[in-house]
C-alpha cells in the first residue's frame, strides 16, 4: 500500500480539490482501493464524498476512542473509493499535544497505515491536511511514502514551498525517511505573472515540480457547491482532464501498477 499527503500550510490552495480528485481517479480509472482520510477539522473531503451526518471519524482514532479504524471507515458510492471523515474534534487534538499528549496522536495514523497494509485492505491512502502543522497533520507527514504540495501559482505559494520543506525536514529526526514526492500547480492559467512562479518554482530545484499542471476553470468551485468531485460534476472540464493526467504521471513516477 502506499500514503500519500496532500500538505500546504497555506489555505485555497486546492488541497481538499487535489486529495479528493486524487482519490476519485485512482478508485474509478485505476481500479485501485482508495482510502481517504479527511485530517483537516473543516471536513470538506468529507462533505463532498458523504452524506451529510455526524461522523466520529479521524478524531475519535487519534484520541483513542475507537481502536480500529475500520469501525470508522464510510463507505461513499464510487466503488473503490472509501473515506475515514474528519470530525471537529480534531481541533482538540491541538490542545492535547500542548498539553504532553502529542505522542500518541503522531503515531495513530502511522499505526493505522500499518494495520491497512496488514488487512491488504486499499491499495493507496490519500490523507486530505489542514492548512496547519497541527497533530492530525503532522501524524498524516509521518505516516505518508510521500508527501504532494499543491499551490498556486503566486509569490507566497512560490516562495512558501521552501518554508513548508523546512518544516517537514524538521520532522525527519522521527522518521529519516519522509519524502515530497512533488509540487503541485494548482489554478493554472496562460499569464507571465503565473508563468514567471511555475518557473521559479522548477529552477529553485529543491523539490520536483510535476509536469502537468492543473488548469483553473469555473467547474472546480462549481462541484464544490454541488458536493461532488469535479470528475463527477464535469468529467471533461480542463481540470478534470487535468487532474486524470496527473494521476497518471504521479503513479509512472511512484512506481504504482494499476489496471
Amino acid at each position: 500500500m502506499r500514503t500519500f499527503a496532500i500538505v500546504n500550510r497555506k489555505g485555497g490552495v486546492g488541497k481538499t480539490t487535489t486529495a479528493v480528485n486524487l482519490a476519485y481517479v485512482l478508485a474509478t480509472s485505476c481500479h485501485l482501493r482508495v482510502l481517504l482520510v479527511d485530517a483537516d477539522g473543516q471536513a470538506n473531503a468529507t462533505q463532498i464524498l458523504l452524506p451529510r451526518g455526524e461522523y466520529d471519524g479521524l478524531g475519535a482514532l487519534m484520541r483513542g476512542m475507537a481502536i480500529c479504524y475500520d469501525e470508522l471507515v464510510v463507505h461513499t458510492d464510487v466503488e473503490g473509493l472509501d473515506v475515514l471523515p474528519a470530525s471537529e474534534d480534531l481541533w482538540a487534538l491541538d490542545l492535547e499535544a500542548a498539553g504532553g499528549e502529542g505522542g500518541r496522536s503522531y503515531r495513530t495514523l502511522r499505526d493505522m497505515g500499518e494495520a491497512v497494509e496488514e488487512d491488504g485492505a486499499y491499495d493507496v491512502m490519500v490523507i486530505d491536511c489542514p492548512p496547519n502543522l497541527s497533530a492530525a497533520c503532522v501524524s498524516a507527514i509521518l505516516a505518508s511514502d510521500a508527501v504532494i504540495i499543491p499551490v498556486l501559482s503566486d509569490a507566497c505559494s512560490a516562495t512558501g514551498v521552501a518554508d513548508l520543506m523546512e518544516q517537514i525536514d524538521s520532522l525527519r529526526y522521527i522518521r529519516p525517511e519522509i519524502r515530497v514526492a512533488g509540487v503541485l500547480v494548482n489554478q493554472w492559467h496562460r499569464s507571465p505573472v503565473v508563468e514567471d512562479a511555475a518557473a521559479y518554482l522548477r529552477e529553485d530545484g529543491r523539490v520536483p515540480v510535476y509536469d502537468t499542471v492543473i488548469r483553473r476553470t469555473d467547474k472546480v468551485p462549481e462541484s464544490s457547491w454541488a458536493r461532488m468531485a469535479v470528475q463527477q460534476w464535469s468529467p471533461w472540464c480542463s481540470a478534470a482532464r487535468d487532474y486524470r493526467a496527473w494521476a497518471a504521471e504521479l503513479l509512472t513516477k511512484e512506481g504504482l501498477n494499476h489496471e
